[in-house]
Parts: structure tokens; C-alpha cells; sequence
């Protein structure tokens, strides 16, 4: 890459709740929570219908089975919900409109310069931890845990953009992540 690139678009408060979304959906943390939540409340009503069966109170039995059925079932579809309206609130809570801007995004070999239009800031390549992109964004995750996030759909010379930071991170041995299938929705247990 011997010339410089420059992408132009807009971020918004729905830029941020994917990023946070994705970034959920990647977490170790939050898996295990949502797995032993899963497990945790199907066993329970397991165990109610055992104890009511053992009771000779058949009615009941087959009621908690039933729930614990259906709540196995409902659940991942639940808390899919719960996480996405926490993120929202938060990112909705913290964005205000200066953070609504028309942003320019300039690459090279050596840097990253980012401007809104009010600050500029350049970030060193050695900076980048890795690259993830997924259906309508490119993350590029820094050391330190801040990311870059660039909504594809929003930028006019996408494969511009995607040819750019896949040279980047052959470049400078760090990860490039795609994973084109990503949906929020479709967030597995198991």
C-alpha cells in the first residue's frame, strides 16, 4: 500500500449499539451468564415438576415440564431482548448529537487519522489489536480496548475499504476477523 486512502461516513447511535451488540455476543463472560441462566431456571422447573410428580400431583408435573420446555425454548429469544434493550439505554443514554458526525477516516502504512470535523486523531498501525468485520461494520479494535467502528453500508468504496484493511493486517500480523454471518438475533447458547 504506497498511497494513502480515504473514507468518508456517517456514525450514528445504531453504530454504536451494533458495536456493543457484537461486542456482547463475543464475550466469554456474558456466554456463561446466559448459559447458566438457561440451565439454571430449566433445571429448576425440572426439579418442581419431579417434586410435584413424586407428590402424586400429576397436574402440576406435567405443568413444569411443560414451562421448562417452553422456557428452554423462549429463553435465548428473551434474553436476546434484555441485552439488546440494556445496550440501547446505554448507548442512547451516553450519544448526544455532537457525537452524530460526518467522520473521515484516512489509512496509510503507518497510520490511522480520524476526523469529525471538530478533533482529529492519529492512532499508529502498531496499535491495532485486530480487525473484525461483520454483515455492516468493520471494527478495528485498538490496544487499550477502544475500537474504530465504520459502517460499511455508509461508505461508497466498500471493497476499497475491506481490501485496505486486509492489506493492513497481513501487513502487521494481526488478526482479521470475518464473520459475515453475525446477527444479533441469531446469538447461540451452545
Amino acid at each position: 500500500m504506497e498511497k494513502q486512502f480515504e473514507f468518508t461516513y456517517e456514525i450514528t447511535a445504531e453504530d454504536y449499539l451494533t458495536h456493543q451488540l457484537f461486542g456482547a455476543s463475543m464475550n466469554e463472560a456474558i456466554k456463561k451468564q446466559r448459559k447458566r441462566g438457561l440451565i439454571l431456571w430449566t433445571t429448576a422447573f425440572f426439579i418442581l415438576a419431579i417434586v410435584f410428580y413424586l407428590q402424586g400431583n400429576k397436574f402440576l408435573s406435567i405443568y413444569f415440564i411443560a414451562f421448562g420446555i417452553g422456557f428452554f425454548l423462549i429463553y435465548p429469544i428473551y434474553a436476546n431482548w434484555i441485552y439488546k434493550r440494556y445496550f440501547k439505554r446505554y448507548v442512547y443514554k451516553h450519544f448526544t448529537e455532537s457525537n452524530l458526525n460526518n467522520m473521515i477516516l484516512t489509512i496509510d502504512e503507518e497510520e490511522i487519522v480520524l476526523f469529525n470535523g471538530k478533533e482529529r486523531g492519529k492512532i499508529k498501525i502498531s496499535e491495532i489489536e485486530k480487525i473484525e468485520e461483520i454483515p455492516t461494520h468493520v471494527f478495528i479494535k485498538l490496544k487499550g480496548g477502544r475500537s474504530i467502528i465504520i459502517p460499511k453500508l455508509k461508505i461508497e468504496n466498500k471493497e476499497e475499504l475491506l481490501n485496505c484493511v486486509s492489506f493492513l493486517s497481513k501487513n502487521n500480523s494481526f488478526p482479521y476477523i470475518q464473520i459475515l454471518k453475525w446477527k444479533w438475533n441469531k446469538v447461540n447458547y451452545f
